[in-house]
């Protein structure tokens, strides 16, 4: 049996983040990865998701380009350079990954699936390794929905989708999220006629109501047929066609396309880890409990990332492997309890966020004072040709607290940064009427909403 200072479950973004700090000390790890390094952002996420979204912004304003003067002919989609684009991208950062790896002396890494056979011991491939901290980090996956008959059809995913060899004519979106959000909208530029088909009464329900409202125009503006309060009963294929069944009020309703991608949630990966070997406690959807510290119900073993659930974001996984990292290294007192976690979502426009939307805060106990500028009066916005959506800061009545803001517009994702600086050294909503923007640059919108009553 080979004994480790350290053993980490996951060469994601979390896990990868954690090591190298603690190797730079001098660390001995074992690092067990089942997939690839990099995990789900950089393999099948983030990146190459991304990569496939801005193909898709270049073909829209190919076809808009006339409302800047510009005259083109009508673009078509060269689905499968698209995707070797993304391939490429993605190999060249998978690539690297697995070069700072073989060259640190300290990692000795470990291709297969990890289980655990007592508390500080786990076997992968037939070998024995053990030490006195082991940290899970073995992410999340897509979580399918127990619709009878979808199981027998060959539904795509959010990683499949991404590797199927030609468009499709049709797609049915299970689910209203983030995910289902940027691929209607992708697949809807490059052709696809898309159908969400959402069991809730609105699309991104943990959005703030007044984005979810204008996320929804905008993609209905652009084609994507949208269906809200379903309730999918059954699945199944018809000729060359797959379709579900919505049991809907007033009668069943059959949605068909020739494809479906599956979007309604994430899973964790920790149904094959035998973790009740080591005494590891998990919640009723499997994800696994940890304190603000996360360490587990056992001595030693830590869990960060995807799967503990919460807020799935790659850069939360980071920050969580940051905290963690400074706790095993120096024994640094860490909480992950009321960090300020921001959010993306890479529509055309963005939509981001931070802190508490308008009525969560209500829900709080705060009295609240909203400030809100549509971008349609912004001057660098209506240069670009971008009039759809807003800023919306919720503030504290009195004190003038930020409590948290929220943007769907041109750029959000970049945007959200000089209020997250604002949240985070607790600035006020005066201090931003008092900061000085360039104009005209988009970011004069948050003065202005600051401004705004």
């Amino acid at each position: 049996m080979k004994k480790f200072d350290l053993i980490v479950l996951g060469g994601g973004t979390a896990g990868m983040n954690l090591i190298y700090p603690l190797t730079e000390e001098g660390w001995n790890v074992a690092l067990v990865e089942s997939g690839y390094i990099g995990g789900t952002c950089i393999n099948v996420g983030c990146i190459p998701s991304k990569t496939l979204i801005s193909s898709g912004r270049v073909m829209q304003m190919v076809r808009e380009a006339e409302k800047w003067g510009v005259r083109t002919g009508l673009p078509q989609a060269d689905w499968p350079a698209m995707v070797d684009r993304k391939e490429q991208l993605v190999g060249k950062i998978r690539g690297r990954g697995y070069k700072n790896v073989e060259r640190n002396e300290h990692i000795t890494l470990y291709e297969g699936s990890a289980v655990f056979t007592a508390p500080g011991t786990i076997e992968v491939n037939g070998e024995a390794l053990s030490a006195d901290k082991i940290v899970i980090a073995t992410g999340a996956r897509t979580k399918v929905p127990p619709v009878p008959g979808l199981d027998e059809l060959d539904y795509l995913t959010s990683t499949s989708v991404m590797e199927i060899e030609k468009l499709s004519k049709s797609m049915i979106i299970l689910g209203g999220g983030i995910i289902a959000l940027e691929f209607s909208q992708l697949f809807s530029r490059l052709g696809v006629e898309v159908t969400i088909v959402q069991r809730g009464s609105r699309l991104a329900p943990n959005l703030d109501p007044d984005i979810s409202d204008e996320v929804r125009r905008i993609l209905e503006d652009e084609g994507v047929n949208v269906n809200t309060d379903t309730e999918i009963s059954s699945a199944g294929r018809e000729a060359e066609a797959m379709y579900v069944i919505d049991e809907t009020e007033g009668g069943p309703e059959r949605y068909m396309a020739d494809q479906i991608l599956v979007a309604t949630g994430r899973a964790p990966n920790t149904d094959m880890l035998d973790l009740e070997k080591a005494g590891v406690k998990t919640n009723g959807k499997g994800y696994i409990e940890v304190d603000e510290a996360f360490k587990t119900s056992t001595e030693g073993i830590y869990a960060i990332g995807d799967v503990i659930g919460g807020m799935m974001f790659t850069h939360k996984a980071w920050h969580d492997a940051t905290l963690l990292s400074r706790h095993l290294s120096g024994g640094e007192v860490i909480s992950a309890e009321n960090r300020l976690i921001p959010f993306a979502v890479f529509t055309e426009p963005e939509i981001a966020g931070i802190g508490l939307d308008q009525v969560s805060a209500v829900e709080a106990g705060y009295k609240v004072k909203v400030h809100q500028y549509p971008f349609r009066f912004q001057g660098r916005a209506r240069a670009m040709e971008k009039y759809g959506g807003f800023i919306k800061m919720t503030v504290e009545q009195e004190s003038g607290k930020i409590l948290g803001a929220h943007i769907i517009g041109p750029e959000a994702g970049e945007l959200i940064h000089e209020l997250i600086t604002a949240m985070h050294f607790k600035a006020t909503v005066q201090d931003i009427k008092e900061m000085m923007h360039v104009h005209p640059t988009l970011s004069e919108a948050i003065i202005n909403t600051a401004s705004a009553g």
